[in-house]
């Protein structure tokens, strides 16, 4: 006789642009259903409605007291991710929360007090773990294929697009800034391919070319526990014409002791191979599997449900990227290299 498999109702607080993420996921995923969203914005409460056929509601505190909903996804503000996230754990709902888990590491240590105390799963979606070609490059370096890393050099240029962003992205004390969005993904980027956590940082975190209470430029240098170095180099320049070029998603370089890697644009990777004009080299583009990675993220999280394990992104990995973010910006106050403590 066949055994019955739970589906789990996936409720989606906030309507911004990533939910539809979640919202596909929710309506692909085996043993996922979308059962309902959130949103306060009455125009798009509209939209995501017609768009996801599925019910909105304005108060989140009534998705969260529904039994047809097992997991919340947060897709809101960086500033509402703990106190939402921790009531969604005191209902006993396991929790799906976007990058980064919160603004401070004291936040995080709340909502993952909750959550351990509610018995409900924290799972917060680092999407550069899920990549491919961020997949493929660990897997290279922990096969030794190319050798161990010797340094990596991170860089992402993009207009900081001003006129799109929501007031709260242009304000730190709400968790705005290029730093909170994109830094998230590089510290975790970089930790995830070279398998190793960040010792120490000296960083400069700046507004230099907008208007804003929130930073634009960021430049970091991380010592990894393994003895290699990375740095970061992030830009949200302004937007007029001719102002710089954009670097895609970004271009990751990691140099390893028997060959180089390059991701490039969070969709491609290549590894050096014999080969260039001057026969020094030349890169060799890497085969991938392309995966829907917010499906995979919510296919883990279930995963993770149904065998009572760990988060495959865990807690622990997700605070120390934004207690890493934190010392980066410490660092950048005091002038000074910054230790990564406990």
């Amino acid at each position: 006789m066949a055994v019955e498999t739970k589906t789990y109702g996936v409720g989606i607080i906030g309507a911004g642009r990533i939910s539809g993420a979640h919202a596909r996921a929710a309506q692909n995923v085996p043993g996922a259903r979308l059962v309902v969203a959130s949103e306060v914005d009455e125009s798009r409460a509209e939209q995501f409605e017609a768009k996801w056929a599925c019910e909105v509601v304005t108060d989140y505190k009534e998705l969260l007291r529904r039994d047809d909903v097992d997991i919340v996804s947060l897709t809101l503000p960086h500033w509402l991710h703990e106190p939402i996230g921790i009531e969604a754990a005191e209902a006993g709902k396991h929790i799906f929360v976007e990058k980064p888990m919160a603004d401070t590491v004291e936040e995080c240590d709340r909502m993952i007090a909750a959550a351990r105390k509610n018995n409900v799963k924290l799972f917060t979606g680092h999407t550069e773990q899920f990549l491919a070609p961020n997949v493929k490059a660990r897997q290279l370096i922990e096969s030794g294929e190319v050798g161990d890393v010797v340094m990596i050099a991170d860089c992402w240029y993009k207009a900081f697009a001003l006129h799109t962003r929501p007031p709260w992205f242009l304000d730190r004390s709400k968790g705005g800034g290029m730093w909170l969005m994109n830094g998230a993904h590089m510290i975790d980027r970089i930790t995830f391919i070279a398998g190793s956590r960040v010792k120490s940082v000296k960083a400069s975190i700046r507004t230099v070319y907008n208007d804003i209470k929130a930073d634009d430029a960021a430049t970091a240098y991380l010592d990894l526990e393994s003895g290699a170095p990375a740095t970061i180099s992030h830009t949200g320049y302004k937007d007029n014409p001719g102002a710089g070029v954009e670097q895609g998603g970004g271009q990751i370089i990691i140099s390893c002791t028997e060959a180089m890697l390059k991701v490039d644009n969070r969709s491609r990777l290549f590894r050096s191979a014999p080969g260039g004009a001057r026969g020094q080299g030349d890169w060799q583009e890497v085969e991938l599997e392309r995966v829907d990675t917010t499906s995979l993220e919510l296919q883990r999280l279930i995963e993770n449900i149904e065998e009572d394990q760990p988060e495959t992104v865990s807690v622990e990995q997700a605070r120390h990227i934004v207690q890493v973010m934190e010392a980066c910006e410490q660092s950048s106050r005091s002038g000074r290299e910054v230790i990564i403590g406990s």
